[in-house]
């Protein structure tokens, strides 16, 4: 009788224990909730569990990595008029890893296909994939989920579809004969590799939130520059020249399948520590003398011959932004147009950035002339101007 008693004493304790955690998240849950609901499930605490008792390093992993970008995702969300705590699905889909296990087809920390990114605007070939551009797929992402909420009125109905597929969605409401649309009725019907979609995304919030209050997300990431590559290189000669290991090229650059970046009708940018931009510049037409039988060995034989750019006698000048310049003015100094400048340099629109490097393409027998307007204070580029 007494060992009955016992047993039963343990089990009541267990279970209060249970039930103070589950209401612990579930109060936690309301309190962090914005615009998406965010409802406690059993999946929901199992997920939680993996993340923060089974798996803790590579959660912390995950969210080092995410933390990186967070600040412009945040921004990318706002301007898309999508909730910004749909920013932590990148988490819940892929861990913000570039390729997922749970889907080889989609790609990128956003889990996009194919057709949604060509649709979109993002460049895909055989050597670049800007699917692994963390701030472009982010945009595809939010132009897709917000076309789903369009449709469905439900945030969390979109986000379930986005990785599901419409169809899916339809034919898991037909099987459950619901007729008051309701999520959870529906959601178990779907084919078993979408029915955590939801409860993966809560937990990830949750755990999001529950990593910032133990203050162990570090976020020492060195600072990072973009510069503009017209032509064909490899990493390892870009290894050679900048002293940047190969691995680290890849981590910044994964957009490049191959380690390679195509000498392709577009200009390709390459991010590099802010500490090597300098030696960048100072070195750049080192980096291009690689013969071409190193080229050949890169590029198929099938390769359209449109695609390499022939030898034009041009030169690259290069242009720092300084305060209170305007396209139209530096057009105005390299005798040029605007339109010019932008294809250049792949911009769109008007806006430029303090210390911004522009190429400006300008014949060989003038590189020296243009070379020095770089140097010039603004009272001598602004006597320029007037002669002209």
């Amino acid at each position: 009788m007494g060992v009955r008693l016992g047993f039963k004493l343990v089990f009541i304790i267990i279970i209060s224990q249970v039930q103070a955690q589950v209401d612990s998240i579930g109060l936690k849950l309301k309190e962090i909730q914005n615009e998406v609901i965010l409802e406690y499930s059993e999946p929901t605490a199992q997920k939680i569990n993996d993340y923060i008792f089974n798996t803790p390093e590579k959660s912390k992993n995950s969210l080092n990595r995410f933390f990186v970008y967070d600040d412009e995702l945040k921004l990318i969300f706002e301007k898309n008029n999508v909730p910004i705590e749909l920013r932590y699905a990148c988490i819940s889909m892929t861990g913000c890893e570039q390729n997922s296990q749970k889907d080889p087809i989609r790609k990128g920390w956003f889990n996009l296909s194919y057709q949604s990114s060509k649709r979109h605007g993002l460049f895909l070939s055989n050597y670049i994939d800007e699917r692994f551009d963390v701030l472009k797929s982010a945009q595809v992402f939010c132009k897709e989920i917000q076309k789903i909420h369009d449709r469905h009125e439900n945030w969390r109905d979109a986000l379930v579809i986005f990785c599901a597929g419409d169809a899916l969605w339809q034919k898991a409401k037909i099987l459950s004969r619901d007729s008051t649309n309701d999520f959870f009725t529906i959601n178990a019907y779907l084919e078993q590799e979408y029915r955590h979609v939801y409860s993966d995304f809560v937990a990830a919030v949750f755990v999001v939130d529950y990593f910032k209050s133990l203050k162990i997300i570090t976020n020492d990431q060195q600072e990072i520059s973009s510069v503009p590559i017209d032509q064909f290189v490899t990493f390892s000669r870009i290894s050679s020249i900048l002293n940047i290991d190969v691995r680290q090229l890849s981590q910044l650059n994964p957009i490049y399948k191959k380690q390679i970046i195509p000498d392709i009708d577009r200009l390709n940018q390459l991010n590099i520590p802010t500490t090597k931009v300098d030696l960048f510049y100072k070195n750049r037409d080192s980096l291009f003398t690689e013969s071409s039988a190193d080229s050949a060995r890169y590029y198929p034989a099938a390769m359209p011959k449109s695609n390499v750019k022939p030898n034009s006698g041009t030169v690259n000048i290069i242009y720092t932004v300084r305060s209170g310049d305007v396209l139209i003015r530096i057009a105005d100094l390299y005798d040029c147009n605007v339109s010019q400048i932008r294809k250049w340099n792949n911009i769109r629109g008007d806006y430029l950035r303090i210390n911004q490097r522009l190429i400006i393409k300008k014949p060989a027998s003038k590189k020296a002339y243009y070379s020095r307007i770089n140097r010039m204070t603004r009272a001598q580029k602004n006597n320029i101007i007037r002669k002209d």
